[in-house]
């Protein structure tokens, strides 16, 4: 019979127990005690006990040998089936009057002179108050007119039924080879411009502080000697005050003029910038709008989401409102928000084999692919801290690849926040074997074996081995839950 799991260890043969029995002289010996636990939910019981040759039993003397497995406040106990040892002259009145003991797991006349062993070996209904119990063996020695009585234990052994505790297997993904790898550092720059100006002034009110955060950016990537710049996106923003037609060119041109700055600042070419701008920044009003606690606030957004090509009428609509009380607050709190200069630096990044990336992760975690990342984590013990900690970086500076999230789902599971490894799991490729399979894993943390069943089978069909070594495990848990209950 395939056994769930060994309970106890075996113990070493020969054992000679502390208060072992003596009968007339000489010690019964009980060697490979344990108890377990069978597919059947029935608890297995099992020792070797042998009669040594210098053990003597007289002709007229029967000796019981009862096993009793009980809790330590003797609450609880259960008499198991005894061995009934006869002497020669008891053995042949026993026989010749068929008066065969029913308790008794076995009868057997004594050999003085020789070893006799019993293979002992019962089976009984699982009950909660075993966890823990400890297993004697009683002796009792009575002569043939029962007017003389000898009894003894020994403590044999103690039970430990605890729980199967699962041990699922989780998926890691290694990732495709980034061929190129393309990064960018984005920024946003509150410039100031005189009215209807498009000229930039260094030194004009937060400029200098604006400007610097411009240069800031593209020093990190320029000086970097794993990087090269080869684009960088200017977008200007105007904010809906005034005319369209006025606002497009004041953005546009204000765009115009950062290219120009920067340039002049670096001697940058022309052609590695791209330009754009937006007339009116209506999106970055909607947003303002909706966390506001303005009067009339739906009120604006009806007038905001209103399909109308017609802007300046759209602002004349909410210059209306409240008798221009609500304008008058937007030009305040919002409008200086809405214009704004967005600017990207794209870049790429050279390759770096295992040694410098497991520099690179520590200061420019950005720089290195997720490929390169497993390759680190590959460097350590499988979930050590730093193996761990290689895949958190991985979903941080990827937190849309399917890949980075199915890895980080593993990590997740196997520290036991199910939250967050269920979060993962939402953003990775849903038919994916490795994807299937750690969604089982948390289906059997989880407690819906059923539903992890099905996962595990689906991820198995797909060439998921983790998935295969996981069925055993549901396969267990169900056994378990048959013995222990859904608990």
């Amino acid at each position: 019979m395939k056994l769930i799991r060994y309970i106890l260890l075996t113990l070493l043969l020969p054992v000679f127990p502390a208060g072992a029995q003596n009968l007339c002289g000489s010690r019964v010996q009980v060697a490979n005690p344990s108890i377990l636990i069978g597919d059947n939910g029935r608890v297995m019981i099992g020792m070797d006990v042998t009669l040594p040759a210098d053990m003597q039993l007289s002709s007229n003397r029967v000796a019981t040998l009862t096993p009793v497995l009980k809790t330590r406040d003797n609450s609880y106990n259960k008499v198991l089936p005894a061995i009934r040892v006869y002497g020669r002259t008891r053995s042949i009145v026993q026989q010749r009057e068929h008066k065969t003991p029913v308790d008794a797991f076995s009868v057997l006349r004594r050999k003085n002179g020789t070893s006799q062993t019993v293979n002992y070996s019962v089976r009984i209904p699982y009950e909660k108050w075993m966890n823990g119990a400890e297993l004697e063996l009683l002796a009792d020695v009575r002569g043939c007119a029962d007017c003389q009585k000898e009894e003894s234990n020994a403590f044999i052994i103690r039970a430990d039924l605890e729980r199967y505790i699962m041990q699922p297997t989780v998926a890691f993904v290694s990732p495709a080879v980034e061929a190129v790898k393309n990064r960018a550092e984005e920024g946003r720059a509150y410039l100031d411009f005189p009215v209807n100006q498009t000229k930039i002034y260094p030194e004009y009110r937060r400029n200098p502080s604006e400007l610097e955060k411009i240069k800031a950016t593209v020093d990190v990537v320029k000086n970097d000697a794993n990087t090269q710049i080869t684009e960088i996106d200017i977008t200007g923003y105007a904010s809906p005050e005034g005319r369209y037609a006025s606002n497009a060119r004041l953005a546009q041109g204000r765009a115009e003029a950062l290219k120009k700055y920067v340039m002049d600042s670096y001697g940058f070419k022309s052609d590695l910038f791209r330009v754009n701008s937006v007339a009116e920044d209506w999106d970055g009003l909607r947003d303002y709008v909706a966390k506001s606690n303005l009067p009339r606030k739906d009120e604006i957004l009806f007038i905001i989401d209103k399909d109308e090509n017609d802007l300046d009428l759209k602002e004349g609509r909410i210059k209306a409102l409240d008798g221009g009380k609500i304008y008058a607050s937007l030009l305040q709190d919002c409008y200086p928000g809405l214009r704004h200069s967005d600017y990207t630096v794209r870049y790429v990044v050279r390759g770096f084999n295992v040694e410098e990336a497991k520099q690179i992760i520590k200061t420019r975690p950005q720089q290195l692919s997720l490929q390169e990342m497993y390759l680190v984590a590959q460097t350590y013990a499988k979930g050590s801290k730093e193996f761990n900690e290689v895949f958190d970086v991985a979903v941080r500076m990827f937190p849309d690849d399917p890949t980075a999230n199915i890895n980080a789902a593993a990590i997740e599971l196997q520290r036991g926040d199910l939250q967050q490894a269920a979060r993962y799991l939402d953003k990775a490729d849903a038919q994916a074997s490795a994807t299937l399979n750690n969604r089982g894993v948390l289906n059997l943390l989880q407690g819906d074996l059923d539903q992890a069943e099905i996962n595990f089978k689906k991820a198995q069909s797909l060439g998921s081995a983790e998935a295969g070594a996981n069925l055993k495990e549901v396969s267990k848990k169900r056994k378990d839950n048959a013995i222990f209950g859904n608990r």
